[in-house]
């Protein structure tokens, strides 16, 4: 920071200038946006999955009671409509087609399983060095919570990054991302058209 307050104002227009002019290639961003947006929809379908099993055992049980079950309230909170009970019902037969589709198109690297392919490193003697560490394709699925809540997360925060800097939402806050389904007009894993 410059000494000399007088300077103050052209240090940061130096600073400012080489941010507000930098290029980027717009296939780039459009191929980094649609990474994105297929795999928070992977991680929204992991969910789904959790709930697959919670929407099945409520839907089984015989509604004398007029009084919601408690995932009936949870659902009802979430903003979850009645319709995903269907699509919690498809998605062990979504995913593989979701995960071929996003593979095709080059969206995803590997498709393992059946699903998104997830690399992780090999548990290793810390003797080994990070370079010569091995590692495997494991699908999405088989992950364990921390690791999907995780993963979820990330792909919560990059899909937020670019809905902001592309002004899909006027602010950051994460609680929009339940409210956004596409930064594209439709999402990219289900558009017709090119791989």
């Amino acid at each position: 920071m410059p000494a000399d307050p007088s300077t103050i104002e052209k240090f940061v227009d130096s600073f400012m200038s080489s941010q507000i002019h930098q290029t980027f290639d717009k296939q780039q961003l459009q191929r980094a946006v649609d990474t994105s947006e297929a795999w928070l929809w992977r991680a929204r379908a992991q969910v789904l999955l959790g709930l697959r099993d919670e929407i099945s055992r409520a839907d089984a049980k015989p509604s004398g009671d007029a009084q919601d079950s408690p995932l009936e309230a949870k659902l009802r909170a979430q903003n979850i409509p009645h319709s995903l009970r269907k699509m919690a019902a498809d998605m062990p037969k979504t995913i593989p087609l979701a995960a071929q589709r996003a593979h095709e198109k080059g969206i995803i690297g590997e498709v393992e399983g059946g699903d998104f392919g997830i690399v992780v490193e090999m548990k290793e003697d810390n003797a080994v060095p990070t370079e010569q560490r091995r590692t495997a394709t494991v699908p999405y699925s088989s992950l364990d919570p921390d690791h999907l809540d995780a993963l979820r997360k990330i792909a919560e925060s990059r899909f937020l990054a670019f809905a902001w800097a592309l002004g899909k939402i006027d602010k950051w806050c994460p609680e929009k991302t339940a409210e956004l389904v596409s930064i594209n007009p439709m999402s990219a894993l289900w558009t017709p058209g090119e791989n």
